[in-house]
């Protein structure tokens, strides 16, 4: 994302009665620096931090779009003396969400113009614009290294490629960074920019990462007698019900129940989205760290996703998914990570062949096995080194 000029202009009423090069005034309605880039802007939260560990003295800055429930954070603040400061300066945390550039940028459909092609038609230009207009725009680009400028419709077409300017821009001279058709250009609020920057340019945490820490080590775990009870509250028909069992569930400890609070969100998902409780900051705090779309739509695919992300994708984990939504493989057949191995009959046929059938469609994993598993020498030692560095990349 980098400054890029906007600039709006027009002809003046008299030229557009005579068309007399005489009577050529070209007027300055707008003109602007903004930072941003056309698209829908960068994925900024892919390169958020995931894992947080609490110290004392710590300062938060929490971004837009973050919906930690500040009364959670008073056992934080207890434990560790933690802060929340107004200033991302002063931060020695800053945490986002994926929400947070959403609510940090704006988008507006613009057309835009080569700096080089703006130039040479400035060149001319100016001498029919008020020196006003025309100092401001050289000092613009007096450093100006976006290579395109910013217009509106009426420049692009009633300016910059009137015909009826000797001066204009010809198509043939058009380069990459033309645009006759206009595209999406998301830019930064004026009031964001520093938070932006920080963004772009330190380390910021994904709330997630905060989340887990406050619940607390002594927040329910939604177990699989818990689920079933759960489960029970959000099948009946009694709103209350519902509103309680949301509760219990934002107030669980996501990670020992994640399984079974995605498990929630996959079997009761109109339920949960249909609840006005799902507005409430403690709710919505568990929408955000499951990265629930906005009606949570809950595939067994998903829950892998889930499971995958927070190092906890395991058998035992996989058989419960399977007894619970086996019939959607066995309806469906393969999905993005489940898939049919084998093929029988039904037992009917079975029972008339007197045998058991099974037709192998895919071949079995060769196990590897880890290097604590291999057998050694007693006098051998190995040596493996364990390298804990991480590194996190930001594509702009």
């Amino acid at each position: 994302m980098k400054n890029t000029l906007v600039l709006h202009l027009s002809l003046g009423s008299r030229y557009l009665d005579t068309y007399a090069e005489e009577d050529l005034t070209i007027e300055v309605t707008h003109i602007k620096s903004i930072v941003g880039a056309f698209g829908y802007g960068p994925n900024l939260h892919t390169g958020f931090l995931t894992t947080y560990t609490p110290s004392v003295g710590d300062k938060y800055y929490f971004l837009d779009g973050v919906t930690v429930p500040r009364v959670k954070l008073k056992n934080l603040a207890t434990d560790y003396k933690i802060k929340v400061v107004r200033d991302i300066k002063q931060a020695t945390h800053v945490f986002g969400s994926a929400k947070s550039l959403d609510k940090m940028t704006d988008g507006y459909w613009y057309y835009s113009i080569g700096t080089e092609l703006f130039k040479k038609f400035f060149e001319e230009a100016k001498n029919y614009m008020d020196t006003y207009y025309v100092s401001n725009i050289e000092t613009a680009l007096e450093f100006y290294d976006t290579p395109y400028v910013l217009c509106d419709y009426n420049t692009l077409s009633s300016v910059l490629l009137n015909g009826r300017i000797p001066f204009c821009i010809k198509s043939e001279d058009y380069d990459e960074h033309t645009r006759t058709s206009s595209g999406r250009f998301t830019y930064v609020e004026d009031t964001m920019s520093e938070d932006i920057n920080h963004m772009l340019f330190n380390t910021v945490y994904d709330e997630s990462a905060l989340l887990l820490h406050l619940n607390g080590d002594d927040a329910l775990e939604i177990d699989a007698t818990m689920y079933d009870s759960l489960s029970e509250m959000l099948k009946s028909s009694d709103a209350d019900n519902h509103t309680l069992a949301m509760e219990i569930m934002a107030n669980s400890h996501y990670e020992k129940s994640l399984l079974y609070l995605e498990l929630l969100f996959c079997n009761y998902s109109d339920t949960l989205s249909s609840s006005r409780t799902k507005n409430h900051v403690n709710f919505k705090s568990l929408v955000n760290f499951l990265c629930k779309t906005r009606y949570f739509d809950t595939g067994i695919d998903d829950i892998v996703d889930s499971l995958r992300k927070h190092g906890q994708l395991t058998r035992d984990r996989l058989d419960i998914i399977l007894k619970m939504h086996g019939d959607v493989v066995e309806k469906r057949g393969n999905s993005k990570y489940f898939t049919v191995k084998t093929i029988s009959i039904e037992p009917e046929l079975l029972a008339e062949m007197n045998d058991n059938y099974s037709f192998q469609l895919q071949e079995d994993y060769e196990v590897v096995a880890s290097p604590r598993e291999i057998d050694v020498l007693p006098e051998v030692l190995i040596e493996t080194p364990i390298s804990n560095e991480s590194h996190t990349d930001y594509f702009l």
